[in-house]
C-alpha cells in the first residue's frame, strides 16, 4: 500500500475510535439532559480524541476531515436513535451528505501523506511555540467543531423535533443546491488549473475564479444558510438558532479570508492586480473604473 492509501486508513480508524469514544460519552450522560447539551459534550470529546492522535502522529490535519463529517454523522446517529425516516429527514440527510460526500472527496483528493500538516498550522506553531497545543486544541480543533456544531442546530432539531418536508423547505434546499454547485465547479476549475499552471506563482484566473477569489468558500458560507432556512422557514419560533451560521459566516470572513490572502500575496505574483479586479466572495464581474 503506497502513503496515501495508508494515511487514509488510519485517518479512517482514528475516526472510528473517535466517533465511539463520543457516542459512549453521550450514553453515560444523564438522559434528562438535553439532547443538544449532550451531542456537544459527545462531539467535543471525538474532538479531543481526535487532538490526542494529532499529538502522536505530529500533525494537526488528521483533523481537517471532521469539518465535513460531524455533521452527517450526528445527523443519521439521531434519525437512528429517534427512529425517525420520515420523507423530511431523508431528504434533508441527502442534501447534507451531498455536502459532505463533495467536500471529503476533495480532501481525498489532495490527500498524499498523513504526516502532512496544513501551513497554517505550521506558522501557528513557529508563533505560539511551548503554547502550541493549547492553541491547536482550542483553535485548530475545538473552535471549529464548535463552529459546525452551532450551524448543525437547525439540521439536528429537525429530527429531534419530528419535522417532515414542507414546501417552505424548498427554500433551504435550493439555497444548499447553489452553494454546492458552486464548491464542486470551484474544485473543477482548481484541479483543472493546477495541471496546466506553470508554476505555483501563477493566479488562477478561470471559472468562477475568474470574478471570485473565494468562490469555494461563498458556496461554504451559502450551505449553513440552506441548512438554516430548511429548518427556520417552518419553526419561527427557533429564530436564535441563525447564530451558528452567521458566525461561520463571520469565520470566513475575518479569518480563514485574511489569512489566504496573506499567504497568497507572499508568493502570487500579480495578487494586488488580481484583488483589485475581482470580487472576494460574489462571482459577478467587477465594473471598469474608466
Amino acid at each position: 500500500m503506497n502513503k496515501k492509501a495508508v494515511g487514509l486508513l488510519i485517518l479512517l480508524l482514528i475516526y472510528v475510535v473517535s466517533y465511539f469514544a463520543g457516542f459512549g460519552i453521550f450514553i453515560l450522560l444523564p438522559a434528562e439532559m438535553h439532547i443538544i447539551i449532550r451531542l456537544l459534550v459527545a462531539n467535543v470529546v471525538a474532538t479531543i480524541v481526535i487532538w490526542v492522535f494529532g499529538i502522536f502522529l505530529n500533525t494537526a490535519s488528521i483533523y481537517d476531515p471532521y469539518w465535513s463529517v460531524q455533521t452527517p454523522v450526528i445527523y443519521l446517529s439521531l434519525m437512528i436513535y429517534y427512529d425517525n425516516y420520515n420523507i423530511g429527514t431523508i431528504l434533508f440527510l441527502g442534501f447534507i451528505l451531498l455536502w459532505a460526500i463533495r467536500l471529503t472527496v476533495n480532501f481525498i483528493i489532495t490527500f498524499n501523506d498523513i504526516k502532512y500538516c496544513d501551513w497554517r498550522y505550521t506558522d501557528l506553531k513557529n508563533k505560539t511555540g511551548k503554547l502550541y497545543q493549547i492553541v491547536n486544541l482550542l483553535g485548530i480543533h475545538m473552535m471549529p467543531t464548535l463552529l459546525v456544531f452551532l450551524a448543525s442546530i437547525p439540521a439536528l432539531l429537525y429530527v429531534i423535533n419530528g419535522c417532515d418536508f414542507e414546501t417552505l423547505n424548498i427554500i433551504g434546499y435550493a439555497v444548499i443546491l447553489i452553494a454546492v454547485t458552486l464548491e464542486f465547479t470551484s474544485d473543477i476549475s482548481i484541479h483543472k488549473f493546477k495541471k496546466i499552471r506553470q508554476s505555483r506563482s501563477e493566479i488562477i484566473n478561470i471559472g468562477l475564479w475568474k470574478y471570485s477569489r473565494h468562490p469555494n468558500y461563498l458556496g461554504e458560507i451559502l450551505f449553513w444558510y440552506g441548512v438554516l432556512f430548511v429548518f427556520l422557514f417552518n419553526n419561527f419560533n427557533y429564530w436564535y438558532v441563525i447564530f451558528g451560521a452567521i458566525l461561520v459566516n463571520m469565520l470566513f470572513l475575518f479569518i480563514s479570508i485574511p489569512l489566504a490572502e496573506k499567504k497568497l500575496i507572499g508568493y502570487k505574483e500579480g495578487y494586488e492586480e488580481y484583488k483589485s479586479r475581482t470580487r472576494k466572495l460574489l462571482p459577478i464581474p467587477v465594473r471598469s473604473k474608466d
